[in-house]
């Protein structure tokens, strides 16, 4: 991008993309609602005539969001709108124009008053660090995977994936599906930027100031769950298979609570962490509740073997039963050694089947409770079908009390290179983390923890760390970390809002 690199001015760096106010390339609508009160602005870049530009946007008294396009010609800057008159300033970088322009008025009595600045999740390229040609983990159409690292100032590196969009190509279809691409990777980042649960994807930020644009993730080296039942067949017992379902119900019980509708849910999308624990993973398809008013459902390119009755009508319907009922599938998955249903029929037919209800049998390894459970879950009417609440605690209790997974261990999951799931006393630290999680969600305290949460957070680790080396009873570590548990959620709830952080 082409800017001042290196000028500094009294030590402070006057490159755009060290700017708090630069949000890279992020869309109109993407920034529109970070822009509340006239005089609300922030710089972003945008792909406009087969190029990007620099966009100065900024709310106005009467006419909502203005968005003034800033061009480089003859060696300097200047706004567009000024481009034909021969006495408009020009300056020899955007910081500086952005300087007088925070004096002087805008065009149009257009004025910079308060500066938004980017969230915490927009990160620099130059702190992702991974090999093309060594790290290459998965490939689509328009983004690759790649293993790698996070370095960020005073930490150790972190292990991460990352997913780079490709560059576009000449044709303009080619651009058009970049574009379309680049704008779903950023929704899918900024969907993941609200979450933090032990049974979800762990997002730790996107890079966008320039192209490829990258997104960065936890690292999960078990690969999807798809994969690894498609490897193990038949060598993973029942109870372990009841477990999967378990936790990834958990997952979607917290994006739920979160009014946030996955869309897409399937055990392709479900990865297996080092821990051997299931993830919740690919949020492209994504909406908050608030948004399905704007999305037209023949538009999504959503698996059709996974998709609710109601999704499929000419009036189609998507709500959170929808999800519930994709998740019923990826249960049939998870007892069909990974397999889709209908694996051999045309899409048509396949519609016709769901919106009969008319599914496939349930294969003959799920347990009975299982077959019925289904029953509920793949009811023709929304309504009817259990909500995740529900599904975790018909399944705490199956797991818990008659189909026990395997000892940690003795998890299929230990034979994937990269991945441990260790004994029981490991797990506790595991256990508290989702009962953290659940009160973090429940609180909405994503980035502004409370004091008396820290404080309970740091107990409740204290405590697994001690009881780890003294090996007491698992009961006595919880009973004391559940008495403060409901301290906490005995406490006045703040309204559950959604903000940039």
């Amino acid at each position: 991008m082409a800017d001042a690199p290196s000028t500094r001015k009294k030590g402070v760096s006057q490159n755009i993309e060290d700017q708090q106010w630069y949000h890279g390339l992020r869309s109109r609508a993407d920034i529109e609602p970070l822009l509340q009160v006239p005089g609300d602005w922030l710089v972003r870049a945008t792909e406009s005539r087969n190029k990007t530009e620099i966009v100065i946007s900024v709310r106005s008294e009467r006419k909502g969001i203005s968005n003034l396009t800033i061009l480089f010609d003859g060696g300097q800057w200047q706004l567009g709108v000024l481009q034909n008159n021969p006495k408009a300033k020009k300056f020899n970088s955007i910081y500086a124009l952005i300087a007088y322009y925070k004096i002087n008025n805008l065009p149009g009595h257009l004025k910079l008053v308060r500066a938004i600045s980017r969230p915490k999740w927009l990160m620099k390229h130059e702190s992702i660090k991974f090999d093309k040609s060594k790290d290459l983990i998965g490939s689509g159409n328009f983004c690759d995977v790649y293993k790698g690292y996070l370095e960020r100032k005073g930490e150790t590196a972190l292990r991460v994936a990352i997913k780079v969009c490709h560059n576009a190509g000449v044709s303009p279809n080619d651009r058009k599906n970049q574009t379309e691409a680049m704008d779903s990777m950023l929704h899918e980042a900024k969907i993941m930027s609200y979450y933090s649960h032990e049974n979800v994807i762990q997002f730790y930020g996107v890079a966008c100031d320039h192209h490829p644009i990258m997104i960065v993730m936890e690292y999960c080296p078990g690969g999807s769950l798809e994969s690894h039942l498609k490897r193990m067949k038949k060598d993973v017992e029942t109870g372990e298979r009841v477990l999967y379902c378990l936790e990834a119900s958990k997952g979607m019980r917290y994006l739920h609570d979160q009014n946030c509708l996955h869309r897409d849910l399937a055990a392709r999308n479900c990865l297996i962490s080092a821990k051997g624990v299931i993830k919740i993973a690919d949020f492209g398809l994504s909406k908050m509740v608030g948004e399905l008013n704007d999305v037209d459902p023949k538009a999504q390119q959503i698996p059709i073997r996974w998709m609710a009755p109601e999704t499929l009508q000419r009036a189609s319907t998507i709500t959170k039963k929808s999800d519930v009922w994709s998740y019923g599938v990826l249960v049939f998955e998870i007892f069909n050694q990974g397999e889709k249903p209908w694996p051999n029929d045309p899409v048509k037919k396949i519609a016709t089947h769901i919106r009969r209800g008319e599914m496939m049998s349930v294969p003959e390894l799920a347990p009975q409770q299982i077959r019925e459970y289904l029953q509920r879950i793949w009811n023709l009417n929304p309504e009817q079908r259990p909500t995740f609440k529900e599904i975790v605690t018909y399944l705490s209790d199956l797991s818990k009390n008659q189909i026990r997974p395997p000892a940690p261990e003795k998890s299929s999951m230990n034979q994937i290179p990269g991945v441990h799931k260790g004994p029981v006393v490991e797990c506790m630290e595991q256990r508290t983390n989702d009962q953290i999680s659940e009160i973090e969600y429940n609180q909405n305290t994503a980035d502004t923890e409370t004091s008396e949460m820290q404080a309970l957070k740091s107990t409740a680790l204290n405590e697994v760390e001690r009881s780890i080396g003294t090996r007491k009873p698992c009961t006595a570590r919880r009973r004391k970390s559940n008495s403060e548990i409901r301290k906490l959620k005995a406490a006045p709830k703040k309204k559950n809002t959604l903000k940039e952080h």
